[in-house]
């Protein structure tokens, strides 16, 4: 009776249903796991895998590190089109709906959509597809749910808004903030101090992020119901989100801020440098922005370059186009995480989805946020990690995180930004996006956009 009580005690608070095997349960013939990981260093991993293996102890597991997204997402389609490839991989949401095919699911004894749904956050439910039977399917496990936010440099917001000292709330009031902290001059960049990085597509390090936020906070549907049609085309909603975000690069704008000139398009660090340097007061950014906003200081210290103070780098929800005030049902914030899943080629599928939810446990997920600082996807530890002081902020986005799924996450990305400098070079806003609703319609099946799933 104690040990039955043991079983749904633990199933109850981490994933019901599932169940590592232990020593002398799993096969006995020696088995290898090839994990492809993106980011994280191997010493992320190496306590989990060493307690994996004390469980599963003819299993070895090795772990390579990507740091280039998008060659790693090529060498990922080609090693599994010819039938080889990692056992376990991270994938970004983005890219699910196109490449879910090319996924093993979740075997019902390590994981259901119900204790799923009951264990980790809405956004990540798209991680739950039906196949063509209807019957729902789950295609991975979440450590972690990132989200853009809003970085400001604390000295320029209390000299420049001291009844606040802090950014708006609101899109509207960022708008007359940048104004303030703007400092216009002579030279060649135009400013002396510009509010925000925002408003193009060369040297914004995140513009369709900010994009794809403005879409969601429009509360206009990207689709239609079953997924078959765009609805970019003569949407006044989104006509506003695109002037919203362009207008900070237009010196029509009163709230004009962001230029050609502020930032190196061929830089890697973009407008990280121009906020370092303390040129810029606003940029937007996810929780790793934070260790790349000090390494950019520290980098600049040491040629001899101004910097700010690393002390006035703070964080803050990202801001709304409705008013907070008037209803917290109106906060969305654009989710972006990679997820460990399991590979169509993989000879050792159920072993690999066991290790996969080996890491869906407290225990790791607490230290893989002391580690990375990315929020956790598991309901039970956002309450705790919405106190950290820096990190905090994303783990409260994490309750109200949306995203919206794609056709091919690159060729919209391309698209979008596109649209970006053809509304710079004073082509209509309206016609820009019927253009982009038929490029982006054109890349959606037939069948509609994965049409099981309901937006």
């Amino acid at each position: 009776m104690k040990r039955l009580l043991y079983f749904f005690l633990v199933a109850a608070l981490l994933l019901p249903g599932c169940r590592i095997k232990g020593p002398g349960e799993g096969p006995q013939a020696p088995a290898n796991l090839t994990v492809y990981g993106i980011f994280d260093d191997s010493s992320v991993y190496n306590e989990a895998i060493s307690n994996f293996r004390s469980q599963n102890s003819n299993v070895s597991i090795d772990y390579k590190k990507f740091i280039d997204p998008d060659a790693y997402l090529d060498l990922i389609i080609n090693e599994l089109a010819e039938g080889e490839g990692p056992d376990v991989f991270f994938m970004h949401n983005s890219w699910l709906p196109k490449h879910y095919k090319k996924l093993t699911p979740a075997p019902s004894n390590i994981v259901t959509p119900e204790t799923f749904r009951a264990s980790f956050v809405e956004v990540t439910e798209e991680l739950i597809i039906p196949d063509s039977s209807g019957l729902e399917q789950v295609f991975g496990l979440p450590l972690y749910v990132d989200s853009l936010a809003l970085f400001y440099n604390k000295d320029h917001l209390e000299e420049a808004i001291p009844s606040r000292g802090r950014p708006s709330d609101t899109w509207v009031g960022i708008q007359n903030d940048a104004q303030l902290l703007n400092r216009a001059d002579q030279s060649f960049e135009r400013f002396e101090r510009s509010g925000i990085a925002m408003g193009r597509a060369d040297n914004v390090l995140r513009a369709f992020d900010a994009i794809m936020t403005l879409f969601l906070q429009s509360k206009s549907s990207f689709y239609n119901d079953d997924l078959t049609e765009v609805n970019l085309a003569n949407n006044s909603a989104f006509e506003t989100a695109l002037e919203l975000y362009t207008g900070f690069s237009l010196p029509s704008q009163a709230h004009y801020s962001w230029n050609a000139f502020l930032a190196d398009p061929d830089s890697g660090t973009k407008e990280l440098t121009t906020f370092a340097s303390g040129k810029t007061s606003m940029i937007l950014g996810y929780s790793f922005t934070y260790d790349d906003v000090i390494q950019e200081i520290n980098r600049l210290s040491s040629l001899g370059r101004d910097v700010i103070d690393p002390r006035d780098v703070r964080v803050q929800e990202i801001p709304q186009i409705l008013d907070v005030e008037l209803s917290s049902e109106t906060r969305e914030a654009f989710a972006s995480y990679y997820v460990p899943v399991v590979s169509r080629t993989s000879e050792n599928a159920d072993l690999a989805w066991s290790f996969l939810a080996s890491l869906a446990d407290e225990d790791f997920l607490t230290a893989y946020f002391e580690e990375t600082h990315r929020p956790s996807a598991l309901r039970s530890l956002i309450s705790e990690q919405q106190n950290d002081p820096i990190y905090g902020v994303f783990a409260t986005q994490v309750g109200y995180a949306s995203s919206i799924p794609l056709p091919d996450a690159v060729r919209v990305q391309e698209i979008l930004l596109g649209a970006i400098d053809d509304v710079l070079s004073t082509v209509r806003v309206g016609d820009v996006l019927r253009n982009a609703d038929s490029e982006i319609q054109s890349l959606i099946p037939q069948n509609g956009l994965l049409p099981q799933i309901q937006q």
